[in-house]
């Protein structure tokens, strides 16, 4: 499956807001967010999946560095978008988003994000922006957030195998 927005849309590289900054995801970003993603490891498991241990204690920053040099591929494939989310004055790494394609016909884009814990706004916030984002910029009528929109449990799609 890919999201191949038209050969005219200009994917978005980053979209500024009054208390974040969304950045498409590089590799000169990489070791910040492995040292954040190794922090905030525990917040993050069941993100892509009910019974998701990832990332796991033993992942290393090379794995990582791979992780965002296919991220990059992806997003110039125009195939899949990572963003990685920032304070307005790019200090400190606050989250991410995913933006991945779908088996499911009638589900335009799977939509999954973290924030870390000492976010200084709430997910709920955050998440209402983003689906106004989504809707405006990319023109996704009805993103679907797995684990978020209905529990995993009633999740029809495919769970991500990584």
């Amino acid at each position: 499956m890919i999201l191949k927005p038209s050969k005219r849309f200009v994917v978005p590289l980053d979209e500024r807001h009054e208390n974040w900054l969304l950045k498409a995801c590089e590799e000169s970003q990489a070791t910040l967010e492995f040292l954040v993603l190794m922090r905030e490891r525990d917040r993050l498991h069941q993100l892509f999946r009910p019974d998701d241990g990832w990332p796991s204690e033993h992942f290393s920053l090379e794995q990582h560095q791979q992780d965002v040099q296919w991220q990059v591929s992806e997003r110039l494939s125009r195939r899949s978008f990572a963003y990685s989310l920032w304070l307005p004055d790019e200090s400190e790494l606050i989250g991410a988003v995913h933006l991945y394609p779908s088996v499911l016909p009638e589900v335009e884009v799977e939509v999954f994000f973290w924030l870390v814990a000492q976010c200084p706004f709430g997910e709920a916030e955050f998440e209402r922006w983003l689906r106004r984002w989504l809707a405006a910029r990319w023109r996704w009528k009805k993103p679907v957030f797995p684990g978020r929109d209905m529990p995993w449990a009633d999740w029809p799609g495919v769970t991500y195998p990584w």
